[in-house]
């Protein structure tokens, strides 16, 4: 099955709309169910196109900040930065899955490629902020570890 089918890539779309709208049910009723119909629907339009980064992206996004499954979301973002190197909101989502799962180097090296991104950035107070957050985790770590 080509993803360069037109009649695949239709299909492909008729997916990931789907899966927007079961994100946006899950949102109206904070329905866990929804959520996961919506990565179902997002993974069935990455089996058709599996360079869609949109529909990759909106499930890394969900993994990370509704079923907090921070492997898998660090997994489908890393995609999208493979396919998109130069998409900001894929760098920031990273970096707080990253984030999520006390991955502090990996954070701070995504929230620093982020910041240096072009054109204007949405979250760049935000990550300005969580950086400087991880950076004192990471040192008061290093300090329990390596008593002076």
């Amino acid at each position: 099955m080509s993803h360069f089918n037109p009649l695949t890539r239709l299909r492909a779309k008729i997916y990931y709309w789907r899966g927007n709208m079961h994100r946006h049910w899950g949102n109206l009723n904070g329905d866990v169910r929804e959520y996961q119909s919506a990565v179902d629907n997002f993974g069935r339009a990455l089996n058709l196109h599996p360079a869609y980064a949109a529909a990759c992206f909106n499930r890394g996004v969900l993994y990370w900040r509704e079923l907090q499954n921070y492997y898998r979301a660090v997994k489908d973002l890393t995609r999208v930065i493979d396919l998109a190197p130069h998409w900001p909101d894929a760098w920031y989502n990273r970096a707080m899955a990253h984030q999520l799962r006390n991955e502090w180097p990996e954070a701070i090296a995504d929230y620093e490629h982020y910041l240096t991104l072009p054109g204007p950035l949405k979250y760049d107070t935000s990550a300005q902020l969580q950086m400087e957050w991880v950076k004192l985790l990471a040192a008061k770590k290093a300090a329990r570890l390596d008593p002076p």
